[in-house]
């Protein structure tokens, strides 16, 4: 008995001392340290804010989104929709360095696979978030945006239909429209396949070249293929046109601005992040973040100039700037560049400029840049203070990229020139803190994601 008594006697003091040392270890994680202080300034002097959390579910609306972003109905070929490049488990880009639109099958890396496929040479940009109203431009190039007087300013000019609700609505209508994406070819410019070709889509009256009219003209094809008419209409059509009544009950005529509202509800949904460690930190967790990740913030905001672009919560400012990346021989004007903000303004001085990119969940997104040439963050941030090397290696079997790389230098924004070189460290260390930005999207992937869409062409859905 005395033997027992004084195992137990020990074992509570055991438990007593750990314990103790539980709250010393507590008493020393909610104590803030140097570099708790400095980033409590950090916090002041940049007016950081914690973030909230828009309540949302799903409603009718959400629903028959979610039905268009992942039916190929949607394409003119039938074989590309929103899902096709935005995969959940891909971090909601779908991972190569540029996109694989019409004429292939599959997602990710099995979209290389057809020697039929188009590849848009732009990289994918997830949609984490994308429903928050700072999102003020979109686009690699801004092509759609809000203007100086709150509307909505696209390619389409005074031609845009009325109705959008948002930003994102607008822009969720113009991947229907683009040849390569979604919408498909005419015979004379590489659509005489079935995998290639916009077929009902695009009247033969209309002219392919001319932009605007043949936009227009896909938006109101694309409804009528999707709802048919009230006294000729096959299941799919029937079974369409009761989600659209449902999402809008006192609405007896469709169009575009319905779709794109509905897809902008069902992105907004599924996409919106949980807060991330960060978010957690500036709620006052001092736990939330390891030292690295602490240092690496304190980089991030100061002497790496980081936040000069990357600022507010979602780490961008929506502004154009120049990096002088590569152009690799591929781009959307001339067959072999890029030049981004310029051809959504038509001005010389905006070339090569490409909008700062959002930061969250930026460590699940690659490859990176427009046109993917990053295959690790190290690269892009190394780039940013010294792009010779990778410019230097891109000019290797490529003559005209050496012919080029001087104007690439001369676009470079005058803002990276105040960076302050970072050892590997501090490379290290950043890229630490932007792990503090990952976080999970509030839907789970079993409510984002449908049994199946009208259409029955169900490939898409994928996690």
């Amino acid at each position: 008995m005395l033997i027992a008594w004084i195992d137990f006697d020990m074992m509570k003091w055991k438990l007593l001392f750990f314990i103790f040392l539980s709250w010393i270890s507590h008493l020393q994680a909610s104590e803030p340290d140097h570099k708790d202080l400095i980033l409590r300034k950090v916090l002041t002097a940049y007016r950081i804010e914690p973030v909230t959390i828009t309540p949302t579910y799903m409603g009718a609306k959400e629903k028959l989104g979610q039905m268009l972003f992942f039916d190929p109905i949607m394409g003119g070929p039938n074989n590309t929709t929103c899902a096709t490049c935005h995969v959940r488990s891909k971090g909601s880009v779908d991972g190569l360095p540029m996109a694989v639109g019409i004429g292939s099958s599959g997602v990710g890396e099995q979209r290389l696979e057809s020697p039929d496929a188009f590849v848009i040479p732009r990289n994918v940009l997830p949609f984490f978030n994308r429903g928050e109203s700072s999102f003020t431009a979109l686009f690699w190039d801004g092509r759609v945006q809000i203007g100086e007087n709150g509307s909505f300013e696209s390619p389409l000019g005074n031609k845009l239909p009325k109705g959008f609700e948002n930003l994102l609505a607008v822009a969720a209508s113009f991947p229907q429209v683009e040849p390569d994406e979604m919408l498909g070819r005419s015979v004379r410019r590489g659509g005489e396949k079935q995998a290639t070709y916009h077929a009902d889509l695009v009247d033969k009256t209309v002219d392919p070249d001319n932009f605007k009219e043949r936009t227009l003209n896909v938006y109101s094809n694309l409804v009528k293929r999707l709802l048919g008419t009230p006294s000729a209409s096959t299941p799919m059509q029937s079974e369409y046109r009761k989600l659209f009544q449902a999402a809008y009950p006192v609405t007896s005529e469709f169009d575009i601005t319905h779709i794109g509202n509905a897809l902008a509800a069902y992105i907004s949904l599924a996409f919106q992040l949980k807060p991330a460690a960060w978010d957690n930190y500036v709620k006052g967790d001092l736990s939330a973040l390891s030292q690295q990740q602490k240092e690496g913030a304190m980089i991030f905001f100061g002497k790496g100039r980081c936040v000069v672009c990357h600022s507010g919560n979602e780490f961008s400012d929506f502004k154009y700037h120049g990096i002088a990346v590569p152009q690799l021989d591929v781009g959307k004007h001339g067959g072999y560049l890029d030049y981004g903000r310029a051809k959504a303004t038509g001005l010389a001085i905006d070339r090569f400029q490409f909008r700062t990119p959002p930061l969250r969940n930026v460590t699940r997104t690659g490859p990176w840049g427009h046109n993917g040439l990053f295959t690790t963050l190290e690269e892009a941030i190394n780039h940013h203070f010294n792009p010779i090397p990778l410019m230097f290696a891109a000019q290797k079997g490529r003559p005209r990229e050496a012919e080029i790389a001087g104007r690439l230098l001369s676009y470079r924004s005058p803002i990276l020139a105040e960076i302050y070189p970072m050892a590997p460290s501090d490379v290290r260390a950043v890229i630490a803190f932007l792990e503090a930005l990952q976080s999970d999207p509030i839907l789970s992937s079993d409510e984002a994601l449908p049994k199946s869409v009208p259409s029955g062409m169900n490939q898409f859905i994928v996690e």
